[in-house]
C-alpha cells in the first residue's frame, strides 16, 4: 500500500512544453521527459456501493500495460478544497481489460464492513476517459535543506459526457520522495513565473479528483449543493470557494448553477465585512474586486464560467489555497514555505 500524495491544477493556458521549459529553465528537471497514453475504466456497483464506502476502482491500460487500482479516503486529511489530495492507494499488475476486476488481488481491510462478494459479483464499468499524460520528474533541495524527487504530469484529458466527448488539461505534481515542502516549494517557483509572467501558463485549483469530475460529465453523480462551512476561518472559506466553484463549473443545470454564482457573491460580501489576517482574505477580497470590475453578474452563463476560471488563475490565491490545504491535511509543517 502507499499513500498518494499529490497537488492538482486545472490548466486554463498553455501546454506540456510550457512547463518542460519552465522546469529546465529553474533547473529541477532531471531525466527527459516521456509520454504515455492512458485508458481509464472505472468499476462500481449499480448502485455504488465503493464510492458509497469512498472507494475508488480503476483500470488502466498505459502503452499496452494493465493495472488495477483502489483508492480509499484519507478522511478528514483527504485535502481537495486547496488543491491538496491524499489517498491511500494500492496497486495490482493484470493481464488485460477486466471486465469484473478481482477483489482478492487487493488487502480484505479495504473491504471491511462491506458484502465483498456481492460487490464483487455485481461490478461493472460505468465510465472511462483517455488521457495523453506528458510525465517527467522534478528534483531539488528546499530552503529547509529537505530534498525532494516529484513526479510531474501534464494530462490533456478527454472526459466522456453524457452529450459527448470534454476535453481538459490538467498538471499534477506526485510527491516521491521528501516532505509535501518540497510540493509547495516547486509549486512557489512555479506560480512565481506564473505571475512574472515567463511562461504563457495559467493554472488554477483542481480540487475535483479525475473520477469526481469523470462522474458529474457522465451524469453519475450531482455536482452538489453549496456547503455550509464555518467562515470564521480561512480553512472554512478555502472550503466555501471550492465546493461553490465545483458547482458553478460543472453543474449541467443552468438554474442551480446560476445559484452557486449567486452564493459566490454571497461569500464574497461575507468575507469583506468580516476580514481576516491573511494571505489567502487578500487574495480572495482581490477576487471579489476583479469579479464585480469586470461585471461578471451581467455575463450570460457560459461566458461567466470562463471569466471565473481566468480569475481564479491568480498565483497568489492558489498558493494561498495550497499552503492551507497542506497544513490542514498534511503537516503542520507545511506552512513554514
Amino acid at each position: 500500500m502507499g499513500r498518494e500524495t499529490e497537488f492538482k491544477f486545472m490548466v486554463e493556458a498553455g501546454s506540456p512544453g510550457d512547463v518542460l521549459d519552465w522546469a529546465a529553465k529553474a533547473g529541477l528537471m532531471k531525466g527527459r521527459p516521456q509520454q504515455r497514453r492512458l485508458d481509464n475504466y472505472y468499476y462500481d456497483t449499480p448502485d455504488f456501493r465503493l464510492r458509497q464506502a469512498g472507494i475508488a476502482l480503476r483500470a488502466r491500460c498505459s502503452d499496452g500495460s494493465w493495472e488495477l487500482t483502489v483508492k480509499t479516503s484519507a478522511g478528514d486529511r483527504d485535502g481537495k478544497s486547496g488543491g491538496v489530495h491524499v489517498h491511500p492507494e494500492y496497486n495490482a499488475a493484470v493481464y488485460g481489460k477486466p471486465e469484473r476486476p478481482d477483489l482478492s488481488l487487493f488487502p480484505a481491510e479495504i473491504f471491511e464492513n462491506l458484502p465483498r462478494n456481492e460487490i464483487q459479483d455485481n461490478l461493472r464499468e460505468f465510465m472511462s476517459q483517455r488521457c495523453l499524460r506528458t510525465v517527467f520528474i522534478i528534483a531539488g533541495t528546499t530552503p529547509l535543506h529537505e530534498d525532494f524527487v516529484i513526479e510531474a504530469s501534464f494530462d490533456e484529458v478527454v472526459y466522456q459526457g453524457k452529450n459527448g466527448d470534454i476535453p481538459g488539461k490538467e498538471l499534477e505534481l506526485e510527491l516521491k520522495e521528501g516532505t509535501v515542502n518540497g510540493l509547495l516549494y516547486v509549486s512557489a517557483i512555479l506560480l512565481a513565473a506564473e505571475k512574472a509572467c515567463e511562461m504563457p501558463l495559467k493554472l488554477r485549483i483542481g480540487s475535483v479528483s479525475k473520477m469526481q469530475r469523470a462522474a458529474i460529465y457522465a451524469g453519475i453523480i450531482p455536482a452538489g449543493e453549496p456547503e455550509n462551512p464555518d467562515l470564521s476561518s480561512d480553512r472554512g472559506r478555502c472550503r466555501a470557494l471550492a465546493g461553490l466553484e465545483r458547482i458553478c463549473f460543472l453543474e449541467e443545470d443552468s438554474i442551480r448553477a446560476a445559484r452557486a454564482f449567486k452564493a459566490l457573491e454571497d461569500l464574497f460580501q461575507k468575507v469583506r465585512d468580516n476580514p481576516l489576517p491573511s494571505a489567502f482574505q487578500e487574495a480572495l477580497e482581490r477576487l471579489a474586486r476583479n469579479y464585480e470590475e469586470k461585471r461578471l453578474p451581467d455575463l450570460p452563463l457560459p461566458q461567466r464560467r470562463e471569466a471565473l476560471k481566468l480569475l481564479l488563475t491568480d498565483p497568489d490565491l492558489a498558493l494561498a489555497r495550497l499552503k492551507l490545504d497542506a497544513a490542514d491535511s498534511l503537516s503542520p509543517q507545511a506552512s513554514r514555505i
